[in-house]
């Protein structure tokens, strides 16, 4: 089983081009550019000690945190070191022998379905539909089917699911009893998010499982954490009997307690994510040659006339991710995060260089 290739390879970049990393802008990672909370880096060093002790095993503080914030009950709560730990354990633990997945979408699903020997049905997005998923995705809901698998925002489209198409969903994966699994990990990006997750339906749903993480929204991707939501108690019981002890560290653990409750950094990120996304999906939008899809979240898909577009602004230190590995993508396609205004207007000027001439 192949390694997916992921963006925020900056070490790599680092040894082939010869570019220290730390002068490398990087637009492959969607990483909020307003970085570690201060609120959290206050609470690091109050804490440090904590690592001379085992954290507590059943993270009881850390659950309750994540209870608080989404309003829903704790017991209803798994966690996990980051996101993609949760995806192939909740997968390992259905085991699927078919599912049903999105292409473009995040690689780690079919990675996690190959390592339990399923096999995999792709619901291919129409780029002419500027790959929204559609109510044809419906039909492909059949009863050979027994798992679906969605990123809601998908990554790299940074589309949502409609509200009326995902209840459709929710109801005919219901009816044939099918396990569906929605990542809900760029979520709190969204717009009125609280409205747009599907935590809401989670006590109506015992075959639904969300999924979450904090690493992009809080800007932590070094620390990996991550958490599930299922109101499926077999469910639950299976992943936290196979979970390993301890595989959420001290400060993993700290960081989500303290972050949940950074009310302003939460504002702050989502003005920032209103202002920038927007101008610099404009910005994009008015040069000739590339195609910018609208994004609900903090990154953009690309499609260029050049397929060099990333060597060409690697010269200029500037790191964006090609989607050539994903499946539905081609080596046209581009995904670049939204950062702060200086960095975004470096990267529309390198644009511009590189279409019209510098």
């Amino acid at each position: 089983m192949n390694k997916a290739k992921h963006g925020g390879n900056i070490y790599e970049i680092e040894k082939r081009y010869g570019i220290n990393k730390d002068d490398i802008i990087d637009f492959s990672a969607n990483i909020n550019p307003l970085g570690v909370p201060e609120s959290f880096k206050k609470a690091l060093i109050e804490n440090m000690d904590i690592i001379e002790n085992y954290p507590d095993p059943d993270y009881i503080s850390l659950k309750e945190s994540i209870s608080k914030h989404n309003k829903i009950d704790r017991e209803k709560i798994i966690v996990g070191n980051g996101a993609t730990e949760i995806i192939f354990s909740l997968i390992d633990i259905i085991k699927p022998k078919k599912s049903l997945i999105l292409a473009p979408t995040f690689a780690e699903y079919e990675r996690a379905l190959k390592k339990v020997h399923g096999s995999v049905e792709y619901y291919f997005l129409k780029e002419e539909n500027n790959f929204l998923l559609d109510e044809e995705f419906l039909n492909y809901i059949k009863e050979e089917i027994d798992c679906i698998i969605l990123c809601n925002p998908n990554n790299p489209t940074g589309k949502l699911v409609g509200r009326g198409l995902i209840e459709d969903i929710l109801k005919k994966s219901k009816r044939k009893n099918i396990e569906i699994i929605i990542d809900e990990a760029f979520i709190d990006f969204v717009e009125d998010y609280e409205d747009k997750s599907l935590i809401k339906y989670i006590d109506e749903y015992e075959n639904l499982h969300i999924i979450r993480a904090l690493t992009k929204f809080f800007a932590i991707p070094g620390l990996r954490l991550g958490y599930g939501i299922t109101s499926n108690k077999n469910i639950k019981e299976k992943f936290e009997d196979s979970s390993e002890p301890w595989t959420i560290n001290s400060y993993a653990d700290l960081g989500g307690q303290v972050l949940l409750d950074d009310e302003e950094y939460i504002e702050k990120t989502r003005q920032w994510i209103k202002e920038e996304n927007n101008y610099l999906y404009k910005e994009i939008k008015k040069i000739d040659g590339i195609k910018v899809y609208e994004s609900t979240v903090n990154y953009l898909l690309l499609k260029t006339d050049k397929i060099n577009l990333k060597e060409e602004l690697m010269k200029k230190n500037i790191l964006i991710r090609s989607c050539d590995n994903y499946i539905n993508l081609d080596e046209r396609y581009f995904r670049v995060a939204v950062k702060n205004r200086n960095y975004n207007d470096k990267l529309i000027k390198a644009l511009k260089e590189i279409y019209y001439g510098s």
